[in-house]
């Protein structure tokens, strides 16, 4: 009676050793990245508003802190620099599908800007983070 396996147990488990569970996991870290940011953006961009400075410190500042920070706590796995990288990507590509019509404004060049200067910084952060891990 009580060496009988259960059938959740063995699903649990079995789940766990197959294949998918990396997938699930990088999955679970990249997509954590655009959702956290857009769940950051709404309640910014109608608190605080949008100027020169703001811009500067959402898409300079708290786009990488946020997209830096979560795979971290998310996602299992040891690498996060490719689940940060997509992450990042596929915000910064919602957000010009959402607002191209201003491509003219200084807002929008800043975050296009920002684009290639988060993708680089996020880059080199993680790069440094794996030098001091292997020292």
């Amino acid at each position: 009676m009580y060496n009988e396996i259960r059938p959740r147990q063995v699903q649990k488990d079995t789940f766990k050793k197959s294949k998918m569970w990396p997938l699930k996991e990088k999955l679970k870290g990249t997509l954590i990245v655009p959702i956290a940011l857009v769940v950051f953006l709404i309640p910014f961009s109608m608190l605080v508003g949008w100027n020169l400075l703001t811009a500067i410190l959402f898409w300079f500042f708290i786009v990488p802190a946020v997209a830096l920070y979560l795979p971290n706590k998310v996602s299992r796995n040891k690498g996060h620099l490719l689940e940060t990288l997509s992450g990042l990507i596929i915000f910064y590509g919602f957000m010009v599908f959402m607002i191209y019509d201003h491509f003219k404004t200084d807002l929008f060049q800043i975050m296009i800007v920002s684009c290639f200067v988060n993708l680089v910084l996020v880059s080199l952060i993680n790069w440094a983070g794996r030098k001091m891990q292997t020292q």
